[in-house]
């Protein structure tokens, strides 16, 4: 030991306050992996707006807001203005899946960023197909009036019948929920 010279000791105490600063960035590293929430970003928020095709809100349209997983996070209806909003989310990505009586269903994947508002304009298409308008060749021809079996497509139909009975139960589900508060 006392063939030591001053320069080797100050060489072994840097390499030591070198390992223990190593250990200290590790340590918080290791920190981080186990306890991401007490590091996480600050949340965001999501802002949507629900319209038809002709640009009118839809109102009281359920709004599924779910992980970039499929895990459900939560329900909700737009307001009358066809709103939506949701805040204090983690950033991320999430799937919002957009339903309403008389209307296809939309589904949009939103990106949240720390500290911002994402808006969003969802626009729902009507579950009624309509017609083409007839051409000049077939207005000229006159047509037999069609049959009453010929009016309405079993498949139209099923479309309405299947939209008033999501609502029926919707509502029904709604109000076991507030029944049982």
């Amino acid at each position: 030991m006392g063939d030591e010279t001053r320069h080797d000791l100050w060489l072994k105490r840097i390499n030591t306050w070198i390992a223990i600063l190593a250990s200290s960035v590790a340590s918080l590293a290791g920190a981080y992996n186990f306890y991401p929430s007490f590091f996480s970003a600050a949340p965001g928020d999501i802002s949507a707006v629900v319209r038809a095709q002709g640009g009118a809100p839809v109102s009281r349209a359920n709004v599924e807001l779910l992980t970039s997983q499929n895990v459900l996070l939560g329900t909700a209806e737009t307001d009358r203005g066809g709103r939506y909003v949701k805040k204090d989310l983690e950033p991320g990505s999430y799937i919002l899946k957009v339903r309403r009586g008389g209307f296809e269903p939309q589904v949009a994947t939103v990106s949240v960023a720390s500290k911002k508002t994402t808006d969003l304009e969802l626009v729902l298409r009507s579950r009624i197909s309509t017609q083409a308008p007839p051409s000049p060749q077939a207005a000229a021809r006159p047509q037999a009036p069609p049959s009453p079996e010929a009016t309405a497509s079993p498949q139209a139909e099923g479309n309405a019948l299947r939209s008033a009975l999501e609502e029926a139960g919707a509502s029904w589900i709604k109000s076991l929920g507030k029944s049982g508060k």
